[in-house]
């Protein structure tokens, strides 16, 4: 992990060998017909004043970036005068980063008009490639006015989006997917969590732990081809002020708008730290990272935070996607915290949001068990204390009543309590360790660790359509539950496309697939319709046939895969035209005759479109 957290004495510089000023009038920087101007830590050049600096440390623990307005005028774009002119400050990463989870806590500033905060990430230039094509992830930005509603300031919504040239590695023109994110309440009142995880082949991205929006390679430009995969990237914090598609500062902006960073953090994923179909998240930033790893049947997480208490939750969380009925279960071997508000146990939550609604069962280090739910987001969570000592607790759902049990022995459970909770159908189970504001993180080790096997959609999440299913990204319930019993436990075998060392595009596919199997994927359609199920397949020779089964009933008849010149030579070839009922649906892909090598064809994603 690569991380600043932004410690050092009130007023210094952000760290030089983390960050860099870039520094100049923002319409030559960054383009957008920008009014403000980018100031270096010493620069002299008006309206820059090394007295005013535009981005320092407040000594506890955060980058302040503050815009200054000042009393000169610039002409922008089609020579429009805009005046004021604010200094203020762009930061961009010293290190470059390809792949993983990109998240920074962020204040930003309250809305006004011509204010633009901006955490994003941009591929690297060389002398032929230049933007659009090298790619660029906005991770969190907010425009006001809107676009299009000059008097409309709209401080609850932020966006997020990919961007990419109109042509694959085109430096012409350029397109986007982008989503708007709305908060329930001022963002600008505290710090929020702004995230992407990025993989070969997709962007995902996330506010306080909660997946909004989806981007994926051919979702775009319908090609293999993806900007983002050509990496590495490098981080920018700024805050612009004013662009030409949405207009500028004007009296009643405020003089110093300022955007407050607590930390930025890159993750970098070990697919070797946690047993097969586990993953690892800090659910609501903590300002100590923890961490999660799988080692001789011995799980061990260590988080920090404040807790799981609030309407705010800090922990650190090893799970894995759970559908329907089942339970959580484990033995807490131990944990290092001796703080009596500390937590480890296991829980049930709706996803990975800091206010997510949830079912635990954990110990503290005072010896004391607990079941504590949350009913829905936001909401204060309940409680119920059990008097008896224990080392293995368990939280089950069924239907809609979820029930929390400990014991001594792993063999004889008593019932703590239960509650009545309107969860959705796919959540998470895993194991929890927070700290409860102890600057060391609670380590606590589980074994004995089990999960109902069920047919849960991949991360918990069911893919959206219309849109693009990554292959690789099947349910995660377990085998004769996801995917057929022959796969073995680890599933349908994933390869990377290309080398992960590259600058190549890239992106993960489905080998070695038998004739006679099904995998499973869970979909939200939002549309009754006619649509196209698109096959992105590699083969060298004939491919072999395959179709698509609905909820356990064949939706499309069975339809060959060419010979697409080669094993990584990729092609979408299209299905027959099937109809789709909106709703929560289990669509399977179902391999019928095998190929000229004895396998299906490689299959990295099917795109589902409408007609």
């Amino acid at each position: 992990m690569w991380s600043d957290e932004f410690d050092g004495p009130v007023g210094s510089a952000p760290d030089p060998a983390k960050w860099k000023f870039q520094s100049g009038a923002g319409a030559a920087l960054a383009g957008n017909e920008e009014a403000e101007f980018y100031c270096a830590r010493t620069s002299t050049t008006p309206p820059c004043k090394p007295d005013q600096p535009n981005a320092y440390l407040d000594g506890k623990g955060h980058l302040v970036i503050v815009a200054i307005k000042t009393d000169a005028t610039v002409t922008v774009g089609a020579k429009k005068m805009a005046a004021p002119v604010y200094t203020s400050a762009r930061l961009t990463s010293v290190p470059e980063f390809r792949y993983g989870r990109l998240e920074a806590s962020i204040r930003i500033p309250a809305a006004g008009h011509g204010v633009w905060p901006a955490f994003w990430a941009m591929g690297m230039e060389d002398a032929s490639t230049h933007w659009p094509a090298t790619g660029e992830i906005d991770v969190m930005e907010q425009w006001n006015p809107q676009p299009g509603a000059p008097e409309k300031l709209d401080g609850l919504t932020i966006h997020g989006a990919v961007h990419g040239p109109v042509a694959p590695e085109s430096g012409q023109g350029f397109l986007d997917q982008a989503a708007d994110y709305v908060f329930p309440g001022q963002p600008s009142n505290g710090l929020h969590q702004f995230a992407v995880e990025w993989s070969p082949g997709q962007v995902n991205f996330f506010v306080d732990g909660s997946l909004y929006e989806r981007t994926s390679v051919g979702s775009m430009t319908g090609k293999e081809v993806w900007e983002q995969d050509r990496g590495p990237f490098s981080l920018l914090l700024n805050l612009a002020m004013g662009g030409g598609f949405f207009g500028y500062p004007d009296a009643s902006t405020s003089p110093t708008p300022t955007m407050v960073v607590d930390y930025v953090r890159v993750y970098q994923p070990d697919e070797k730290a946690l047993a097969a179909g586990w993953s690892s998240c800090d659910v609501g930033g903590p300002s100590e990272p923890g961490s999660s790893t799988f080692h001789d049947g011995v799980h061990t997480v260590a988080g920090g935070g404040f807790g799981i208490s609030g309407r705010f939750d800090q922990f650190q969380f090893a799970y894995k996607p759970m559908a329907a009925d089942g339970e959580v279960s484990a033995h807490v071997l131990d944990q290092t915290s001796k703080v009596a508000q500390a937590k480890a146990g296991v829980m049930l939550r709706e996803g990975r949001g800091a206010a997510a609604a949830f079912a635990m069962a954990f110990l503290s280090p005072d010896g004391s068990v607990h079941f504590r739910f949350r009913n829905k987001r936001g909401d204060i969570p309940g409680e119920v204390l059990y008097k008896g000592s224990a080392t293995w607790v368990k939280v089950a759902r069924n239907g809609d009543v979820f029930t929390a049990s400990a014991s001594a022995d792993g063999k004889s459970w008593t019932a703590i309590g239960d509650a009545k909770l309107a969860m959705r159908h796919d959540l998470l189970a895993g194991l929890i360790a927070t700290a409860r504001d102890n600057k060391t993180p609670n380590s606590a080790r589980f074994d004995y660790v089990s999960v109902t096997p069920t047919d849960a959609a991949f991360e918990g999440e069911a893919a959206p359509i219309p849109g693009v299913v990554q292959a690789e990204q099947f349910d995660t319930g377990g085998r004769g539950y996801s995917y057929s019993s022959e796969f073995g436990d680890a599933g349908p075998t994933t390869q990377r496309i290309g080398d992960p060392g590259s600058t190549a595009p890239s992106g993960y596919f489905l080998s070695g697939l038998k004739a006679g199997r099904y995998i499973n994927y869970s979909v939200n359609i939002a549309n009754d319709g006619d649509y196209t199920l698109s096959v992105r397949a590699a083969s060298a020779g004939a491919g072999g046939t395959l179709h698509f089964n609905l909820d356990q009933k064949p939706l499309s008849k069975p339809f060959a895969i060419p010979d697409t010149g080669g094993a990584t030579q990729w092609r979408e070839i299209k299905s027959p035209i099937v109809h789709l009922a909106a709703g929560a649906h289990t669509l399977a892909l179902v391999t019928d005759s095998a190929g000229v090598s004895g396998a299906i064809a490689n299959l990295d994603l099917f795109a589902v479109r409408p007609q």
